[in-house]
């Protein structure tokens, strides 16, 4: 093996491991004596001294950008405006802080029909119509953003935490896959995580639990200081690990924390590239990060090309395959022999032809003669008898 694919290949499982432990380590306070103890931490985060602050939580917000001009569907299953907005924005004086940007593809099929035209019977242009089902990729990318008071803020501000739940994450406060009473859901990151939000002070506070923040490896946590790390009186919960980038929230330490210890989360960490084929298996299309690559069947050689042209060089390979398909190239095989077998029995027939008119020819003069010796030729007796 290459010393640089070793090189590469070391610095994959290096990378592996590393990430493995970062997304099984949970920060909280370890000291069981104190009544912020969290029985699910395994590294000490400082976090068992000092009461919990009341911070404010002012809603999350994300936006989406169409990276593929057919990602409009996408967008519009990922966009999502701040309820206590009804925009893309904070209310003031909350801050906007971007906890995760990340690029979203989604693989989709539709049935379509265009004309190829190709070279047929040696000189003619042809044309067919090609149909089937074609497989594309929409790319947007999504930004996801948490609003936060720097300053302690007042009494009844702001909006109730009432825990996160997905596809795959259970609320740690309802036990189930969805929101507490007098909460509502609302669209958080690309993987179908929601938060739970609620302004409704009076019915849903015995439902909410003290929120400290949110950060990633992307963000830091403004109630924070400013770093990746919950403020005092809080623990970190990891809500999802997004295409190898850890987001987490924090709430007050000592909750969530009954119960069994919580399973090990195993690699992939990462989303597998998206490969898909066209109709008939002509040409593949792999989409990864952002980028896209084209590969024509029965080649080896991928071809980058822009997200937004992955279409129409779909579309230019079909019609430069149409000019000698497999049939096209049958069917001038059998055009030429048919050809040639028609050029051979026609040169037969001509040569029996003029064999035929030339023995006529020759039976017709041997006639003639036999005729004229009947009358014009002479015995030799009679010839003398003659000249004497």
């Amino acid at each position: 093996m290459p010393q640089p694919t070793v090189g590469k290949v070391a610095q994959s499982v290096s990378d592996t491991v590393e990430m493995y432990y970062a997304v099984n380590t949970r920060r909280g306070c370890v000291d069981a004596e104190s009544k912020n103890y969290n029985f699910q931490a395994n590294v000490d985060d400082k976090s068992c001294q000092g009461p919990a602050t009341n911070l404010s939580f002012g809603g999350v917000f994300q936006q989406c950008f169409q990276i593929s001009p057919d990602a409009e569907p996408l967008c519009q299953a990922l966009a999502q405006k701040n309820p206590d907005t009804g925009d893309y924005s904070c209310r003031s004086p909350y801050v906007s802080t971007l906890l995760r940007s990340e690029v979203r593809q989604e693989g989709y099929s539709q049935y379509e029909c265009h004309d190829v035209a190709y070279t047929c019977y040696l000189v003619f242009r042809c044309h067919r119509k090609v149909c089937g089902n074609n497989y594309y990729m929409r790319t947007a990318r999504v930004n996801t953003y948490w609003c936060a008071d720097k300053e302690e803020a007042p009494e009844n501000s702001g909006y109730l935490f009432g825990g996160i739940y997905g596809p795959s994450l259970v609320n740690p406060i309802t036990k189930t896959k969805s929101c507490p009473l007098y909460f509502t859901p609302v669209k958080f990151l690309s993987e179908g995580l929601m938060i739970c939000v609620s302004n409704d002070y009076e019915m849903a506070t015995a439902y909410s639990v003290p929120f400290g923040g949110l950060f990633s490896c992307e963000s830091v946590n403004q109630l924070a200081g400013n770093k990746r790390r919950c403020p005092a009186g809080f623990s970190q919960h990891l809500a999802t690990v997004s295409d190898g980038c850890e987001i987490l929230y924090c709430v007050q330490s000592g909750l969530f924390t009954e119960g069994q210890l919580l399973p090990i989360h195993l690699p992939p960490f990462t989303l597998p590239p998206l490969i898909g084929t066209t109709g008939g298996s002509m040409v593949a299309v792999m989409s990864e990060g952002g980028r896209s690559w084209v590969r024509v069947e029965h080649s080896k050689t991928w071809i980058e090309v822009k997200p937004e042209n992955v279409v129409n060089f779909v579309r230019q390979l079909q019609q430069d395959s149409g000019n000698m398909t497999a049939g096209s190239k049958a069917g001038l095989t059998i055009g030429i022999i048919c050809l040639l077998a028609l050029l051979a029995v026609g040169g037969m027939l001509l040569v029996r032809r003029k064999r035929g008119v030339k023995r006529r020819k020759t039976y017709e003069q041997i006639d003639g003669e036999a005729q004229t010796s009947e009358t014009a030729v002479l015995l030799p007796e009679e010839e003398a008898h003659i000249e004497a």
